[in-house]
C-alpha cells in the first residue's frame, strides 16, 4: 500500500514534466496525473487504516485531503494556469504536506511542504499579491505555533498526544491554517486552490489541542464571523473569492474548535468546501447541507449560549449562500473532468453517514430521508419522461398504430 502513497506523490511530478515537454497538450497531462493521484488516495481511503513507511504515511483523513487537493487540479481552469508544470509540482508538495510523518503528522515537515506548495501554486497561476501574501502570513503563523510546540513539548507531532498547556500554540496553527485556506479561495479553480484541502487538514490536526473538552468559543465565533463575511461578499460588486468554498471551509474550521461533538460535522463541511472549489459554481454550496445539518444536531445536543451563537452564524452563512445561488445564472455544462467531483458530491449529499473517516455524526435519519427523496425524484423523473414522450419517437416507430384501412377490414 505504501507504493500507492508514493504514486500519489510522484504522479503529479510526472504530469508536470509532461506539461512542460508537451506544451501543445495544455493542461491535459497535468489533469491525467492528478486523476491518477486522486485514484491512489481513494484506494487508501477505502482501505481505512494506517499505512506507514518513513517519511510518509496515510490515514483516512490524510487520504481524504489528498483526494481534495488532486481533484482541484483535475478540474483546474486552463485559463488560470500560466505554468502547468509548477501546478503539478504544487500538487506534489501539497500531497507531501498532508502525508508528512512516519506514523503521525510531522508538523515541521508539513509546514515546509505547505510553504513550497504555496510558492509553486503562486508561480503556476500568476497569483496576485493578495493571494500569496495572505498565504505567506498564514504559513508563518502556523510555523510559529509549530516551533513553539516543539520548544515546549519537544515534539513535532500533530495532534499532540498530551496537549497540556499548549492551547495557544494550537490557536496559532489553526489561525495560520485558516489564512492559508482563505488565500486559496481568492481565485476560482486556480492552482492556488490546492492550499484549501491542505490548510483544512492542518487545522483539523491542530484542532484537538484547541478544542480540549469544551472547545474555544471566542475563536469559533471569530472564524464563524469570517465565514459570514465571505458568504456575504456577493453583495460587494465584483466577486473577490469563491464564496461557497471560503464560507464552508472557514465554517468547518470554526466547527472543529467549537463546543460540543462538532469534529465530524466540521470535516463534512471541509469536504464540501474542497468539492465546491473544484466545481466553481455558486450552487455547489448545496454540498454543505449534510455538514450543516450535522452541526445543528451537535450544537443542539450541546446547548448553551456559545452553541447558539455558532449555530446562528452557520444559519446566516446558509441563507447568504442560498441567496447567492438565486442571483446566479444557469449552471454551465459540466466537463468530463468534473464527473469525479460530481460523483463524490452526490455521495456526500445523499449518504454522508457512510463517510466513516469523518468520525461519528448523527445523520442516520438524514441518510434514510435522502435515500427516499432520491428514489421519489427518480420515479417523478421517469413519469415526466414518459408523459412527455413524443408519439413519433422510437416507441411509435417500433409499434406503429393500425392504418385506417386495416381497422375497417378488421371490423
Amino acid at each position: 500500500m505504501f507504493l500507492l502513497i508514493l504514486l500519489a506523490v510522484v504522479a503529479p511530478v510526472v504530469g508536470a514534466v509532461g506539461a512542460e515537454f508537451l506544451p501543445d497538450r495544455g493542461v491535459q497531462p497535468l489533469r491525467i496525473s492528478a486523476l491518477v493521484s486522486a485514484a491512489c488516495w481513494f484506494v487508501l481511503l477505502l482501505q481505512a487504516s494506517l499505512v506507514t513507511q518513513s517519511p510518509l504515511h496515510s490515514t483516512p483523513l490524510i487520504a481524504a485531503a489528498g483526494i481534495g487537493a488532486a481533484l482541484v487540479i483535475v478540474t483546474v481552469d486552463e485559463d488560470s494556469v500560466e505554468r502547468p508544470g509548477f501546478a503539478g509540482l504544487a500538487l506534489a508538495a501539497a500531497s507531501v504536506a498532508v502525508a508528512a510523518g512516519r506514523s503521525a503528522t510531522d508538523g515541521g515537515g508539513a509546514l515546509v511542504a505547505l510553504a513550497v506548495a504555496a510558492a509553486l501554486a503562486a508561480v503556476a497561476g500568476g497569483a496576485p499579491v493578495r493571494v500569496w501574501a495572505v498565504a505567506a502570513v498564514g504559513v508563518v503563523l502556523a510555523a510559529v505555533g509549530v516551533v513553539a510546540l516543539r520548544s515546549g513539548a519537544n515534539s513535532w507531532q500533530l495532534p499532540l498526544a498530551a496537549a497540556g498547556n499548549h492551547r495557544s500554540d494550537g490557536v496559532l496553527i489553526v489561525v495560520g491554517a485558516a489564512l492559508v485556506v482563505f488565500a486559496g479561495t481568492q481565485r476560482t479553480r486556480a492552482p492556488a486552490a490546492v492550499l484549501i484541502p491542505a490548510g483544512a487538514f492542518l487545522a483539523a490536526q491542530a484542532a484537538p489541542m484547541v478544542h480540549r473538552a469544551g472547545g474555544l468559543t471566542w475563536l469559533a465565533v471569530v472564524l464563524g464571523l469570517c465565514a459570514v463575511a465571505c458568504a456575504l461578499a456577493a453583495r460587494v460588486g465584483e466577486a473577490l473569492l469563491d464564496r461557497p468554498a471560503a464560507a464552508l471551509t472557514l465554517l468547518a474550521i470554526a466547527a472543529l474548535v467549537g463546543p460540543g461533538a462538532t469534529r465530524g460535522p466540521g470535516l463534512l463541511l471541509a469536504a464540501a468546501g474542497a468539492l465546491a472549489v473544484a466545481l466553481g459554481w455558486p450552487a455547489a454550496a448545496a454540498l454543505g447541507v449534510p455538514g450543516g445539518v450535522a452541526l445543528a444536531i451537535a450544537l443542539a445536543a450541546r446547548g448553551g449560549g456559545a452553541a447558539f451563537a455558532i449555530g446562528l452564524l452557520a444559519g446566516v452563512v446558509a441563507l447568504a449562500l442560498a441567496a447567492a445561488v438565486l442571483r446566479a445564472g444557469p449552471l454551465p455544462r459540466p466537463s468530463a473532468w468534473s464527473l469525479p467531483v460530481l460523483a463524490l458530491g452526490a455521495w456526500l449529499v445523499v449518504a454522508p453517514g457512510t463517510w466513516a473517516w469523518v468520525g461519528p455524526v448523527s445523520l442516520h435519519a438524514y441518510d434514510l430521508g435522502a435515500a427516499r427523496a432520491v428514489a421519489g425524484a427518480a420515479l417523478c423523473l421517469i413519469a415526466l419522461v414518459l408523459l412527455g414522450r413524443d408519439p413519433a419517437g422510437w416507441y411509435a416507430r417500433a409499434f406503429p398504430p393500425d392504418s385506417p384501412g386495416e381497422d375497417v377490414v378488421r371490423h
